[in-house]
């Protein structure tokens, strides 16, 4: 999988941001984190329920990233997905 891992500055709520370069990855990793941590909403949506603590994502044509909680959480990522290849 290409993805590249930078640290959030603005969000609280996860310290890690992923861009994945590929759609069907994105999807992959996004079935992963579901049954890994649970079902989660996008960032982009206007929904009055509780995000998911540790991950969540957002998606815009052609522009696929995903967000972690910590450290933790991006180490598991790494396992199964291998190292960031950009």
């Amino acid at each position: 999988m290409r993805y590249s891992v930078h640290e959030t500055r603005e969000n609280k709520l996860y310290k890690h941001g992923i861009q994945v370069f590929k759609m069907l990855e994105f999807h992959d990793a996004r079935k992963w984190l579901a049954e890994s941590y649970g079902y989660c909403v996008g960032l982009d949506q206007d929904v009055n329920v509780k995000f998911n603590e540790y991950w969540s994502f957002f998606m815009k044509f052609n522009h696929y990233m995903l967000y972690l909680k910590g450290d933790e959480e991006l180490a598991w990522f790494k396992m199964k997905f291998g190292e960031e290849v950009e």
